[in-house]
């Protein structure tokens, strides 16, 4: 039985409301979860595994996920944008499937090759079962946005909940049975197969063939831009890692690599629902109304979306900042001490990095995807020529580019956004300046807190926790007092017309 999708009969705007809110608490806990389990994933694994294996793994790990990201294309971000006929969807699941499958047996095809020129039986086994993961990765992205497209953005955050509960379980197991390096590809596979199997529960739905070359065409022009776009970012991403040791060691990369997964994942805690929001909202203030208004319902939207993204994700990544040498070794001992000051660093980045968590939702809503590849390919050039530059400089030296370069992306993502998608930056300017001075007061009072005597004898990670909730404490308020508006925006932004709320403060 098919699951209606009725993108005009949500019902009243306080029910959309909270519908909303609720989906907003579950994806940010499901990247929680995500979080913590990978987290504590990984530090087990490199306890019980020697740096060889952990080595190994990951050099055969990055290199799925590069054919990962191919297999993937943009076929899930295509479903979410479609507002048209119940079967496209399931038709482009179905060219999901065979991308997937396609992909995975060069990925055989490739190992195969390999063993025959020596390739030891470990890593033939683990190339293998990664090529399995590929193929059902890449149907599962297919099917979350499916869900994303039903409005099932809370279905979907609790699949895969259980699903990382579960591959998380199975990887431990597996470790402690002396499965070695193959248990973190097993807890993936369980992972996958896992929310594959839910994701089809709920939507009671095959894939299906027969996709009409009209668009065939136009999933596959989508889906070029797309995928070039994220390409790019890919392999600029393991570009640095192959950039610091190739100039530094190892040393210097498991130090900046700490430091990037330790606020990566602060990052993704606000930006995985972020962007999984903004498809559903921004479609939502697309299709509201008429045609005449649609810009404006969209520029508001992008406002009001940015302000919570900023008013949620600054305080967490200030905090970060400040407490970077508390958070450290409290979480991974004295010998991590290093990193710590490039976790400062660091964490200043994702606070320019916000306004692009909109990009690729935005850009695809307005149809103008064509500016990805153009936009990207900017954006990988800058960042390689920095890496280039300060690498063999050293790290320090790399983080500080990292965060100039973010700077220069940021100005770059508004201007496109200014350009392409015809957002106002005066509207933008007009509902963050409002926050200012809530964060200022946070902030000092987290300065104020770390200078002084208080909890020198507490644990660190305990005195990091305690003066980040009173820092906190003292921003909500301030926000409440000096932004009442605020919270009305926020319930505006979940309501179906965002064009009927008024302007943001």
């Amino acid at each position: 039985m098919h699951t209606d999708r009725s993108p005009k009969g949500q019902g009243p705007a306080l029910n959309a409301g909270r519908k909303t809110a609720g989906d907003i608490a579950v994806t940010v806990t499901e990247r929680l979860v995500s979080q913590v389990s990978q987290f504590a994933v990984f530090v087990l694994a490199a306890r019980l595994l020697g740096p060889v294996e952990f080595g190994t793994f990951a050099i055969v790990s990055a290199c799925a996920i590069l054919l990962l990201r191919l297999a993937e294309a943009g076929w899930a971000p295509f479903i979410m944008t479609r507002s048209d006929g119940d079967n496209t969807p399931y038709q482009v699941v179905m060219i999901a499937v065979l991308s997937g499958f396609a992909f995975a047996a060069v990925g055989f095809a490739g190992t195969l090759a390999a063993k025959g020129f020596g390739l030891a039986p470990d890593l033939t086994a683990l190339s293998m079962l990664f090529c399995l993961w590929i193929a059902l990765a890449t149907v599962f992205t297919a099917q979350k946005g499916v869900l994303i497209w039903l409005n099932r953005i809370k279905t979907a955050a609790i699949i895969e909940i259980t699903s990382e509960l579960v591959g998380g379980a199975v990887t431990v197991i597996c470790l402690f049975q002396g499965a070695g390096v193959l248990s973190l590809v097993y807890g993936r596979l369980t992972y996958q197969g896992t929310a594959l199997i839910l994701s089809f529960a709920i939507t009671r739905r095959i894939p299906a063939w027969g996709l009409p070359a009209t668009v065939r065409q136009e999933l596959w022009t989508f889906s070029v831009q797309i995928l070039s776009s994220r390409m790019l970012i890919n392999v600029r991403l393991h570009f640095i890692t192959l950039a610091l040791g190739a100039f530094l060691g190892p040393i210097a990369v498991g130090y900046f690599r700490v430091a990037e997964r330790l606020v990566g994942a602060a990052y993704e805690l606000v930006a995985v629902p972020g962007q999984l929001l903004a498809w559903t909202l921004l479609r939502r203030a697309r299709d509201a109304g008429q045609v005449e208004g649609r810009a404006a319902r969209i520029e508001q939207q992008v406002a009001r979306h940015l302000k919570v993204l900023m008013a949620i994700g600054t305080p967490l990544f200030l905090w970060l900042s400040v407490m970077h040498g508390e958070i450290v070794a409290g979480l991974l001992g004295p010998e991590w001490q290093p990193a710590g000051v490039l976790v400062a660093i660091l964490a200043l980045c994702p606070i320019l990095m916000l306004p692009g968590i909109l990009t690729e939702p935005l850009l695809s809503i307005c149809g103008q995807t064509r500016r990805l590849p153009a936009f990207t390919a900017i954006i990988f050039a800058v960042s390689v020529g920095a890496t280039c530059v300060a690498a063999p400089l050293g790290v320090m030296t790399l983080a500080w580019s990292q965060l100039a370069v973010n700077s220069g992306i940021m100005l770059l993502t508004l201007h496109l956004f200014t350009r392409h998608a015809n957002i106002g930056l005066a509207g933008i300017a007009k509902a963050l300046r409002s926050t200012v001075l809530p964060l200022t007061l946070g902030l000092i009072t987290l300065l104020v807190l770390r200078a002084s005597p208080i909890g020198v004898d507490w644990p660190q990670l305990v005195r990091a926790v305690a003066f980040g909730l009173m820092s906190g404490g003292i921003y909500v308020i301030a926000l409440m007092l000096l932004d009442r508006p605020f919270w009305d925006q926020i319930a505006a932004a979940f309501r179906p017309d965002p064009v009927q709320q008024g302007t943001l403060s």
